[in-house]
């Protein structure tokens, strides 16, 4: 955006760890300047913490966050939005730039409390973003301007790869790629468990099971085949690998996973009220 010729006031309410995950990578790429960003959040410790480690700014309270922002970052647990956009409502013109990462909550109530009529986006990122490995799926308000699309794009990118889609696909996309990385971690975890009840020592059972995840998804990242043909490439007939997918097979693994997925996205439909019901 031309405004951008000098750095934007950002300010973030709430500093959990993925807005921490944005604010390094915001500040390492320079999108960002650590004396132009505001931390708000009821945790004083969390920010002297990172104050201290960024050269950020500690803003008095919300609304002080979000009278000097240009842009402000919601990163807050969903039960707690409605407060805070009514805390902030009045301090929120059309000027200023919105991006939630709050699960469920559509752009719609957003801009329902935020009356002025702010631009906003609606981001998804995921736990990998903490080591800069993520996704973050970002939707937007139909008034934003491609500078806006563009600059908010960038900062996510800090932390991962980027993907635009449209809202209503938000809640299934928060279902695979924002809750996405524990069912993995579940996966990692029990096959460890596996290993060491049928005899391992622990600390070989995580190497072995670590690395092989790290390998695999390796593969399915940058090898240019499905995941069918990868499966075929491990599972030659009648051998050990067949053999445990076909008990996979038996206790309906994939009946299980769509099952999960979609009480995912049913919860992220209940944080936002009900709303994109359909996705």
């Amino acid at each position: 955006m031309g405004e951008q010729e000098k750095a934007l006031i950002v300010s973030f309410v709430g500093a959990g760890q993925m807005g921490e995950a944005l604010l390094g990578g915001g500040l390492d790429s320079g999108s960002m300047k650590s004396d132009c960003v505001y931390l708000s959040d009821v945790r004083k410790d969390r920010l002297r913490e990172l104050k201290d480690k960024y050269q950020t700014r500690i803003a008095k309270d919300n609304i002080s966050a979000a009278k000097i922002a240009d842009l402000i970052i919601l990163a807050v647990k969903p039960q707690n939005i409605d407060g805070v956009l009514d805390e902030i409502a009045d301090y929120v013109d059309g000027k200023k730039i919105i991006v939630s990462i709050v699960a469920g909550i559509s752009i719609n109530r957003i801009l329902q409390k935020l009356y002025k009529d702010p631009q906003v986006f609606r981001v998804m990122p995921n736990n990998p973003a903490l080591l800069r490995a993520g996704i973050s799926v970002i939707s937007a308000s139909g008034d934003v301007s491609d500078a806006n699309l563009d600059f908010v794009s960038n900062i996510f990118s800090e932390i991962g790869e980027v993907l635009i889609i449209d809202e209503s696909y938000q809640n299934l996309a928060t279902a695979l790629c924002g809750s996405g990385p524990a069912y993995f971690y579940l996966v990692v975890k029990l096959l460890i468990e596996a290993g060491v009840e049928l005899g391992l020592e622990n600390e070989i059972a995580e190497k072995l099971v670590n690395q092989t995840i790290f390998g695999a998804a390796k593969m399915v990242k940058e090898a240019g085949k499905s995941p069918e043909e990868l499966i075929k490439m491990v599972a030659s007939p009648g051998g050990t690998t067949e053999a445990a997918l076909e008990i996979f097979e038996k206790y309906n693994f994939k009946k299980g996973i769509t099952a999960a997925v979609g009480s995912a996205v049913n919860r992220a439909i209940e944080l936002g009220g009900g709303e994109f019901g359909q996705c």
